[in-house]
This record gives C-alpha cells, sequence and structure tokens, in this order.
C-alpha cells in the first residue's frame, strides 16, 4: 500500500474517531445513515471519498451486529485492513465507538506459528477481529476459522479485492464455494469500503463501471455512493485547483557553474563506483572458474 494510500485511510479514520467523541449515531450524516440502511439490508461496499466518514459506517453497522457477536455467542465481526499500521489505527476508532471487545493481530506476533488451540484461546474473550487479510486467509487455509464463524466481514480498501490478493483469494476460495453450493451454508454480511474502486486513475469510462461491476460480483455486493459531490461538499473539503504563473528563473552564472560542478562530480564517482563494481565482479567470476 502506497504511502498516500495509507494517508488516505488513516486520515479517514482520525476523523471519524475525533467524531466519535460524540455519540455516532448523533453525529452521523444522512449519507452515512443511508449507507448503513444498506448494509443492514444487503451486502454493501462503501464508495465514498476520503474524508467522508467510511469508518463511522463500519462502526455503526458493528453496533447493530453486537447482538450476533456478543460473547457468549459463538460468532464473530472481523475487520480487514490492508497493513498493520492500519490494524492499530481501525482497532482503536472501533473501541472508541462501541463496548465491543476488540483483538488485533498482525504477522509480527507470530501468527504463522499459532495452532488452532492457540487461535482459540487467544480470540475465547474477543468479539471484534481486526487483522490483515493474509492472516485470515491462512486461517481458513487451516481451518482454524470457517466462514460461519463470522456474522460480519469488513473489507477496508476493498478494491484490493482482485487477481490472487488476499482478499480476493478469501472470497474465491471460501465466500463464494459456499454460496454456489446447494443447500447454501450461513454467510457473513459484507461491508466494503474505498475511496476508488481501482488504483488506476487513467482508466476510460467503460473500465471503470467494468471494475465496478467486477467488485460487485466478487463481493457479491451492491456499491452506495453518492452521485452529486455538491452533497457532499459540506462535509468534505474538496481540492480546489487554482493557476499560478510565474516568470522564467534566470540561473546566474556563478550559480549555473557551480551546480554543473557538484553533478561532474556527482557523475565521477558514479562512473568510479560503477567501474570498481565490474572489476570485483569479473575477480569473484575467475575465482568461481579456478575453483571449479
Amino acid at each position: 500500500m502506497g504511502d498516500a494510500a495509507t494517508a488516505a485511510v488513516a486520515a479517514d479514520a482520525a476523523a471519524t474517531e475525533e467524531a466519535h467523541k460524540e455519540d455516532p449515531e448523533i453525529v452521523a450524516r444522512w449519507y452515512q445513515l443511508e449507507a448503513l440502511e444498506r448494509a443492514m439490508s444487503g451486502n454493501t461496499v462503501a464508495f465514498l471519498d476520503t474524508g467522508a466518514g467510511k469508518t463511522l459506517i463500519a462502526g455503526l453497522l458493528l453496533r447493530a451486529y453486537a447482538h450476533r457477536v456478543r460473547k457468549p455467542a459463538r460468532d464473530y465481526a472481523v475487520f480487514l485492513v490492508p497493513t498493520r499500521v492500519l490494524v492499530e489505527q481501525q482497532a482503536r476508532v472501533i473501541e472508541a465507538h462501541t463496548d465491543l471487545r476488540v483483538s488485533k493481530f498482525t504477522g509480527d506476533m507470530g501468527v504463522d506459528f499459532w495452532n488452532a488451540a492457540i487461535w482459540r484461546r487467544v480470540v475465547d474473550d474477543a468479539e471484534v477481529l481486526v487483522m490483515t487479510p493474509q492472516i485470515l486467509l491462512d486461517n481458513l487455509r487451516h481451518s482454524f476459522f470457517s466462514l460461519q464463524d463470522i456474522a460480519l466481514l469488513i473489507f477496508d480498501e476493498c478494491h484490493r479485492a482482485k487477481g490472487n490478493s488476499p482478499y480476493a483469494c478469501i472470497l474465491k476460495e471460501f465466500y463464494h464455494p459456499v454460496m454456489n453450493s446447494r443447500p447454501r451454508g450461513p454467510l457473513p454480511r459484507i461491508f466494503g469500503m474505498t475511496a476508488s474502486p481501482t488504483d488506476s486513475k487513467n482508466l476510460l469510462q467503460e473500465s471503470y463501471s467494468k471494475r465496478i461491476v467486477e467488485l460487485e460480483n466478487l463481493l457479491n455486493s451492491k456499491v452506495y455512493t453518492v452521485d452529486n459531490e455538491s452533497a457532499l461538499s459540506e462535509y468534505i473539503p474538496f481540492a480546489t485547483t487554482r493557476i499560478v504563473q510565474y516568470d522564467d528563473y534566470i540561473i546566474p552564472s556563478n550559480s549555473h557553474n557551480h551546480i554543473k560542478s557538484c553533478l561532474d562530480k556527482l557523475q565521477e564517482k558514479e562512473t568510479t563506483r560503477q567501474n570498481s563494481t565490474t572489476k570485483f565482479l569479473k575477480a569473484s567470476l575467475q575465482n568461481i572458474y579456478v575453483k571449479a
């Protein structure tokens, strides 16, 4: 995940965390409540701009599902995020606006070496599990967890569900086989969040629409968005473009000569380094041939 994308998700979560100093149901905006209503009635992908408060919608949905996951219930809510940093971020937000018991799991905890008994012990009292998708995928593949154990499955940055990504593998290997079976077994409610259905900013409209359909099919969901950007303008500070013109700057001759001298020295050092590396590699190869 790029720094910009990570920062965007963190900003969205931070804005939500700030809002949760008040009752989230009171501060929720009309479109958040509308998205919540959609998510309550069926699998939903919230396609909303950064800063629109997608995490608040997820929090409200977790509250609505509290009766399904609160102990002694056997089910869990699972909140998937792409990075370890976001595991910490989103877990704090969930703890801030629900009274559910939250457990966090990242690769640096040594989870790759846990067996089924350890997993059952560490999640015994938990109600919401926040983790990176690879951890859930590994658990499902080892049969430590089953989708039947999950009442609500949340995908943060769900546009990453493509190809052989962990998000996509969870859905293709475990969700869709159950969905297509007869009789069909129980499946978790899915809620996805994204500011863009694709990583690319240069897709044609036809390709963009196709990607949305692919995302809906893979997550077995319907996309919810607010069509009119102006409807969100009072809540989200959209960037405005301003063109600033300035005169060409002429570098004084003495500065120009100094810069050129520095660049020449840098190029000379790089050439020397490359030559040294080449000589070292040749000598190493000759040594290998002699030993052989």
